[in-house]
């Protein structure tokens, strides 16, 4: 037995102005064939738990590509064609090798030719295999599922945790429930429910009102017998007919009942789903500096979220570092920011040298003004290499390209040529010569992923919520094509499972 597998996953911020080429998709390269087993093999990434399944039941695995998941604007027509016509070649040319399939889609790409990414993927493959070949999927928490997932799949399999620590459980049972399926031993049937639900800056599992859900459903699918069910809470900042909140159960009876009473106990907890509201980066620096003040050791995380580059957000905004360099705060650090001029410039100079010119803010207006960089000394340089420590990715590389550390007054700046992500663990400050256990005061952009590095280690987090694409305020986006009502933007939304919101397979 012989299974093809691969990962195309992408998270389109609609809002986010302009478009994504494949090399804001792919800054690190596409990864194709063999080597994707040397990037994934026992990492906590979906491909690393599908390799684990399949070697686990002595099923021999067929590579196929592999990019991140990574958030912006819409992809170009041109970057899907490459990538998907990558993973069709591949899928065509061993056509007589395999008999089932197991990808990682993310479950909220679009672009300029499909609004729905894994649709358009699923539908390609499965003009190669036909309508009888078993597929299954997993996918990120956040994706906007589709009724045309479920029909041309035979199961979604979403991770369950924010920040996503269990990616390899949702890798490891699509894989080991699509052997399964080839064996004859099971026969999955998918049941969706469709919400009409943003969920915004709520998503964290580890506290409330996810952290009850989470449970919830997990006692569910135990005392049900049911293969997986997931709570898939949407990407909100897509302007699409399919955007929002919904319920997949997986199981050989029962599904629908299942899906249509997880979905009425999530529905009855919305109003505990709003957005918080976060303060803007001069009320949340004073917040910070009274938790210095308490007692205790470590530094405090000021993370900025609305220029989460997982989020879709540029990561060159300026808000907070403004504010930051405007109180010269003592042991601070801003990491990262994404400016490849600078840091090509940094380069140039060498460590001991001086930098001036304009640092950030060059995507668009909204997130800031840029930074007037008068002889900022250059600290540090690095290639921007780095392994991840993070639960989330550990062990896999990651490639920040040219980076250096800046310092203006008593704050530091790491500036990178790449925009590869929202910033995870410690890596890029590491990679610049920086140990933050030396500093008072640790600046980031991200919402929820940072946690699962940074939140056993800080004294104290402090959110803070500027202008910007990844922003938790619901009335900067201006919806256009999204289904309406849905919840909160309309209070009144009502939901009726026996509408269209339901689907079966």
């Amino acid at each position: 037995m012989k299974i093809l597998f691969g990962r195309i996953g992408y998270e389109t911020n609609t809002f986010a102005p302009g478009t994504a080429d494949l090399d804001r998709w792919a800054p690190n390269g596409l990864l194709v064939g063999e080597d994707i087993f040397t990037q994934f093999r026992n990492t906590p990434d979906y491909l690393g738990g599908m390799i684990r399944a399949a070697e686990e039941c002595a099923v021999e695995l067929i590579p196929s590509v592999a990019v991140h998941d990574v958030a912006g604007p819409i992809l170009t027509k041109e970057a899907v064609e490459y990538v998907v016509g990558e993973l069709i070649h591949i899928a065509e040319e061993r056509r007589s090798e395999y008999t089932g399939i197991c990808m990682m889609l993310h479950g909220a790409g679009c672009a300029e030719n499909t609004d729905d990414l894994e649709a358009y993927t699923l539908e390609k493959l499965r003009k190669v295999v036909g309508p009888n070949m078993p597929i299954t999927v997993a996918l990120d928490l956040h994706g906007n599922i589709t009724p045309e997932m479920v029909e041309l799949s035979n199961g979604l399999f979403g991770c369950k945790q924010y920040p996503h620590v269990d990616m390899a459980d949702a890798g490891y049972l699509a894989m080991k429930t699509l052997i399964g399926v080839l064996r004859g031993e099971v026969i999955p049937k998918t049941a969706l429910v469709q919400l009409p639900l943003l969920v915004f800056k709520m998503g964290q599992t580890s506290v409330e009102p996810m952290k009850s859900v989470t449970e919830y459903i997990a006692d569910y699918v135990d005392k049900h017998g049911l293969i997986d069910a997931t709570f898939f809470q949407g990407f909100a900042p897509a302007d699409v007919p399919c955007v929002g909140a919904s319920v997949v159960v997986i199981a050989e009876n029962g599904a629908e009942g299942a899906a249509s009473e997880i979905a009425k106990y999530i529905w009855d907890k919305r109003d505990q789903m709003k957005a918080d509201e976060f303060p803007m980066p001069d009320a949340a620096v004073d917040l910070a500096l009274a938790e210095l003040q308490k007692p205790g050791v470590g530094y405090i995380v000021i993370n900025e979220t609305s220029d989460n580059p997982g989020g879709g957000a540029p990561g060159d905004g300026t808000h907070l570092l403004h504010e930051i360099l405007a109180r010269d705060l003592p042991k601070a650090i801003f990491g990262y920011i994404y400016d490849p001029e600078i840091a090509f410039l940094a380069h140039k100079v060498g460590v001991g040298g001086e930098v001036s010119g304009l640092l950030g803010a060059k995507t668009d207006e909204l997130h800031g003004t840029p930074i007037e960089l008068h002889n900022a000394k250059v600290c540090a340089l690095s290639d921007g290499n780095a392994t991840y420590v993070t639960p989330m990715y550990a062990q896999m590389s990651v490639c920040y390209g040219k980076t250096a550390r800046l310092r203006v007054g008593n704050v530091e700046i790491i500036v990178t040529e790449n925009l590869f992500d929202q910033t995870y663990d410690d890596r890029p400050f590491l990679i610049a010569g920086a140990d933050i256990t030396q500093y008072q005061i640790i600046c980031i952009k991200s919402s929820v992923h940072f946690r699962a590095f940074f939140e056993s280690r800080a004294k104290a987090i402090v959110t803070t919520d500027a202008p910007g694409l990844s922003t938790g305020n619901m009335a900067f986006y201006n919806w256009r094509r999204a289904r309406r009502p849905i919840y909160p933007i309309d209070l009144g939304t009502p939901f009726d499972l026996h509408s269209d919101y339901f689907v079966k397979s």
